[in-house]
């Protein structure tokens, strides 16, 4: 399969954003709450723990933080699956544990 041109990228970093943000829409904003900009989410979660989940359009990656860790994923098209190829990580997974972790209680992500 052909390398992710810009566009199909953009278009699926953007339908990612828009995921997330809907999903934790349906939290109490007390416990998580997404502020989602042209280029991130920003995921705020009580206590203060903020995630930080942004794109590198030049490397097609969507890079996602959260305290002292940090992924890089990339579109993995036989899986349909954003993967981090240094350890294999799913992006919806790593968000739904990270994030679950923070609020107390079970959140998931499905992500393509």
């Amino acid at each position: 399969m052909a390398p992710m041109d810009e566009l199909q990228f953009r278009k699926r970093t953007a339908a990612i954003y828009k995921a997330v943000t809907d999903r934790l829409d349906l939290e109490d904003p007390d416990e998580v709450e997404a502020d989602h900009s042209a280029d991130a989410v920003r995921i705020r979660c009580k206590g203060g723990k903020l995630f930080i989940l942004n794109h590198q359009t030049p490397l097609r990656q969507v890079w996602y933080a959260a305290g002292d860790r940090a992924w890089h994923f990339q579109f993995d098209p036989s899986a349909g699956k954003w993967i981090d190829p240094r350890n294999f990580d799913e992006l919806g997974a790593t968000l739904g544990t990270t994030i679950s972790r923070a609020v107390g209680k079970p959140i998931a992500f499905a992500l393509r």
